[in-house]
């Protein structure tokens, strides 16, 4: 019989392996003589993205800084246009280096490198009318080398009365290719159910390419269009449909990080009817703490040809907590 310490040893020894892998400190010395400890996040538009348990995530003008220390690899992109993987040491010249991006591909950190936000908004009365409204937000994104992955996801529910007036879920898969000069090839997904639309269901399946017109630690500015299959159910029918599906997306940072800007549009064309929809996201982020987010959102959407009992524009907006992990 394996003796029970050993066990715990060998126990022990995994954890602080995964834990450890994890709990990687990366050192900024600034041309002042200032030296920060923390996570080098990544450096693009001169601008260094560094997170600390201690001030959250700063932005550092990137001529400000003297040299960058890191234990993990990174993907260093120089000035002259050469590529190389490794970790930063106090000998490199930070003036040289173009962009750097995280090349950790480990399936143990894989979920560390993951940067995510949800969150979640609450809302009611009671008395003479009774009402509840839920809405839950939540963005993923994974940024690698040579690819990105980015997740959106939204629930929507409100009652009035004991009486369900809407009933949303909507979720977008966005997978870029980076090719040079700020070009992608994208494969998307997009899927929406609403079952008390006469469109229950709705699944956008897509592949093209787009381009990053501003690539920034502090703005980011994307557009890109996409040849798509449309599946949907209407009205016990279901049916695939050709169309095409225009997307961008616009971050902007404010106060050195603290107050984000987003918006997000979408077109999805389907050629054979002739109609369409178009829907725009618009949020503003305040941010609390190093983990606790206040968010405002307003979802916009236009349908061209909607059902007879619907119109053709819909608003949806709440304010809630958000937490980032």
């Amino acid at each position: 019989m394996i003796n029970r310490r050993v066990i715990l040893i060998f126990v022990i020894n995994i954890l602080i392996y995964i834990y450890g892998i994890n709990a990687i400190g990366d050192t900024i010395i600034l041309k002042n003589g200032d030296s920060l400890n923390g996570k080098l996040i990544s450096l693009s538009g001169k601008v260094v993205t560094f997170k600390t348990d201690y001030a959250g995530t700063l932005f550092i003008k990137q001529k400000k800084v003297k040299n960058v220390a890191t234990e993990s690899d990174f993907t260093i992109i120089y000035s002259d246009g050469s590529e190389e993987v490794r970790h930063l040491t106090k000998e490199l010249e930070i003036d040289k280096i173009e962009i750097i991006r995280s090349s950790t591909s480990s399936l143990i950190v894989l979920t560390s490198a993951w940067n995510s936000q949800l969150t979640v908004a609450l809302a009611g009365t009671a008395g003479n009318n009774q009402s509840q409204n839920f809405s839950m937000f939540g963005e993923s994104s994974l940024l690698r080398t040579k690819s990105e992955q980015l997740i959106n996801f939204a629930q929507t529910r409100e009652s009035t009365d004991q009486l369900r007036t809407t009933d949303l879920i909507d979720l977008k898969y966005n997978y870029r290719w980076l090719r040079e000069n700020r070009w992608y090839s994208n494969l998307n997904i997009d899927y929406s159910y609403e079952p008390m639309n006469d469109v229950a269901w709705r699944a956008v399946l897509g592949f093209g390419g787009g381009k990053k017109f501003i690539e920034h630690s502090l703005t980011d500015l994307s557009l890109d269009i996409a040849v798509s299959a449309v599946y949907q159910s209407l009205e016990n029918l279901e049916e695939v449909l050709p169309a095409v599906r225009v997307a961008s997306v616009f971050r902007k940072k404010l106060f050195g990080g603290r107050i984000e800007l987003l918006q997000q549009n979408r077109i999805l064309w389907i050629s054979e009817t002739g109609s369409g929809v178009m829907d725009g996201l618009f949020g503003l982020r305040i941010v609390l703490s190093n983990s606790l987010n206040l968010d405002f959102r307003a979802n916009v959407k236009h349908e061209t040809e909607p059902v007879e009992s619907a119109k053709k524009n819909d608003l949806n907006y709440s304010v809630g907590i958000g937490v980032s992990f």
